[in-house]
């Protein structure tokens, strides 16, 4: 650990600071946020409980800013020792510790962020273990679970889903180099990282108050974005939609924000003890409110078709997410930017996207002109693709929607789920147009015929063989 920095300090696989987040910084000066006061506050504690003068302990940091998140704090302070030379150490100088928390709060990239966190988990090597990217990724989901906006979240199918994640990234192996895992983060879960460094933003910007106050829920007000799942009512018979949290909340990590689409607003202010860097906090915490995803179909309810799939979702003006699960226990997640829609062309926009979720999770294919639908189009192919070669697409669902086929490997199809990602507009508009195709088809059911037309009718004629008499002997 101790050999993996420079005489100056400055850690091997530390981020490089960007152009724009220098000069955010410089605008922003320390005294403008709490960080004097929570390191004075954090000062003191550790005088007073570790007996260690001018500084701060691994101890008094995670009793007070990461109470709920012990292993998050010790590899963070771990992190900064490193960085400081001081590894061997239980504790850092009060300098250190505000240059390091000031140096965190810096704009960073989203791949600057990737590599920090994935240093950090690996102990400040250059490789890491599997049990250390597990702990990365169970970090992230307790964090994420535990700000639930429906309360806190368990899912029994966690286990699957990080063994998922972990088989793909490490492809069997038993570490690997932490350029190559945070390579892979990027391109895969590019937003995994990103709840956990909102989480120790907002934890250092607002420590103070639990170190003088003891606060046993010290993160109020900070709202991460995985999406909620919306309940339709169903009968107490039907099977309920199989979708797990823990699948919710990676895809969140992975799927373009068109899909997650939060909906800003303005964070709350937390001047009340001598800082207003609103704008700066509210590019870095990027508080927003969760988006709601709605059932729009599933199969194990309406029945696995190709006409329950297109009566159930067309006209639902707005992105979607098709989970298709098939035999062996494969599933795949296929994101449509707009409106499904038959034709004999691809369509779809940048931002349409391809995603295994089991038994492997990565990103399969993603960009425009994605996907096709064609159910009677003559001539052209009949059922679901996907897929940016359309002579050889990654997804191909047949016409009778009773196989889906994955790198020319055919597995039968056993479940369809479509949720909608738009606004509430969105699925109302949708409904009011079915109400509507409801009221034509009854309109067109209710014919007038002439007494000549019903007299040559085969409908008459099955009636009469049916022993319903004709309408002049009911008459007479």
């Amino acid at each position: 650990m101790g050999n993996n920095h420079s005489r100056d300090g400055s850690p091997k696989h530390g981020i490089s600071r960007n152009s724009s987040g220098v000069d955010l910084h410089d605008k922003v000066p320390s005294q403008l946020l709490p960080i004097d006061k929570l390191a004075k506050l954090l000062t003191q504690k550790t005088l007073e409980e570790d007996s260690i003068e001018n500084g701060v302990s691994v101890g008094t940091f995670v009793r007070y800013l990461f109470p709920k998140y012990p292993e998050l704090g010790k590899q963070l302070f771990g992190y900064w020792q490193n960085a400081a030379g001081v590894s061997p150490t239980p504790a850092i100088s009060t300098a250190m510790f505000k240059a390091q928390v000031d140096k965190l709060m810096t704009v960073m990239t989203d791949e600057q962020q990737i590599q920090m966190y994935v240093v950090m988990y690996a102990d400040n090597a250059e490789t890491m273990n599997t049990e250390q990217f597990h702990s990365l990724l169970l970090t992230v989901y307790k964090i994420s679970m535990d700000h639930y906006p429906d309360g806190p979240q368990s899912c029994r199918q966690l286990f699957k889903t990080l063994h998922a994640i972990i088989n793909s990234a490490f492809h069997k192996k038993d570490s690997l180099p932490v350029v190559y895992l945070a390579h892979w983060l990027e391109e895969h879960c590019k937003r995994l990282v990103t709840v956990l460094h909102r989480y120790v933003v907002h934890i250092l910007t607002t420590g103070f108050h639990s170190v003088t106050e003891r606060l046993d829920e010290k993160d109020q007000g900070l709202e991460l974005t995985t999406p909620v799942l919306e309940k339709a009512p169903v009968p107490w018979d039907k099977p309920q939609p199989l979708l797990p949290v823990s699948q919710v909340w990676i895809l969140a990590c992975t799927l373009p924000p068109l899909f997650v689409k939060p909906q800003h607003h303005s964070p709350v202010n937390v001047s009340n003890n001598g800082f207003c860097s609103k704008n700066y906090l509210a590019r870095i915490l990027d508080l927003s409110c969760p988006s709601h995803w709605t059932m729009l179909y599933n199969s194990l309810q309406h029945g696995l078709g190709a006409n329950r799939f297109l009566h159930h979702v067309l006209s639902y003006r707005g992105p979607t997410l098709t989970f298709l699960r098939g035999e062996q226990d494969i599933e795949f997640c296929i994101a449509a930017t707009h409106e499904w829609q038959e034709s004999h062309l691809y369509w779809g926009g940048e931002d349409s996207i391809i995603v295994q979720i089991l038994p492997l999770y990565h990103v399969v294919q993603r960009g425009p002109k994605l996907l096709y639908l064609n159910t009677k189009i003559r001539g052209y192919p009949k059922g679901i693709r996907a897929g940016l070669d359309p002579r050889k697409p990654s997804i191909d669902i047949n016409e009778s929607f009773t196989y889906v086929t994955y790198k020319g490997i055919p597995y039968q199809l056993q479940s369809i789920e479509v949720w909608g990602c738009g606004t509430p507009q969105s699925r109302e508009m949708q409904l009011d147009i079915k109400k509507w195709e409801v009221k034509q088809a009854e309109r067109q059911r209710v014919v007038k015929l002439s007494a000549n037309e019903w007299t040559d009718h085969p409908d008459r004629y099955l009636l009469e063989l049916a022993g319903r008499p004709n309408y002049s002997q009911s008459n007479n």
